[in-house]
């Protein structure tokens, strides 16, 4: 054999595997933190919380913590409940400029029915239902906010728009800006 063939088939096979070793590493950090993006959502679903405000419209002089109140946020797909978190206490209070805020952390049931299901299951919710018990039955919303953190890692923002409660309820129905890191697991 050559030896000048030799000599420039060896730099063709470092020159390959220098090529294979860099297009290697490319992918695998590229992958990599695809994976790691999507890992969260794909998680089952071990412990849930809440922490939602809620602001009404209301003069009354009030600035209490109910401490057995029942309260709840429940995602609600063709209304059945896909995941519920509750609480046994709420505060509310005046601000001083004719509105009341209410306020609470809810915690998800270690026996409810999403348990085990990945996080991402959540974002098939048709609408999000919320009560706090000592609330007045016809009150007028003016703002809220619920913030929903899922295993620890996946947050979500919910923004509760102006409305009138039914029966004490609370819906908020465009959930759309709440689920678009969702929007990455397929």
């Amino acid at each position: 054999m050559d030896p000048n063939f030799g000599k420039t088939l060896s730099y063709i096979v470092v020159f390959l595997g220098t090529l294979c070793v860099l297009l290697g590493s490319i992918g695998t950090y590229y992958f990599g933190k695809q994976v790691e993006a999507i890992a969260p959502y794909k998680q089952k679903i071990q412990t849930a919380t809440a922490t939602v405000e809620v602001i009404i419209l209301s003069e009354k002089k009030i600035y209490t913590n109910y401490m057995d109140s029942g309260d709840y946020i429940t995602f609600m797909k063709n209304n059945q409940a896909l995941l519920t978190m509750s609480s046994t206490k709420c505060t509310a209070k005046q601000t001083g400029e004719g509105k009341v805020i209410y306020s609470a952390i809810f915690n998800m049931y270690a026996k409810d029915e999403a348990v085990g299901k990945p996080v991402y299951f959540i974002k098939d919710s048709d609408y999000i239902q919320i009560e706090f018990v000592p609330m007045p039955e016809k009150s007028k919303v003016l703002s809220g906010e619920a913030i929903c953190t899922f295993n620890n890692n996946v947050r979500i923002e919910i923004t509760i728009l102006p409305q009138e409660t039914k029966e004490k309820k609370i819906f908020v129905y465009d959930l759309k800006d709440a689920f678009l890191e969702f929007e990455k697991v397929k």
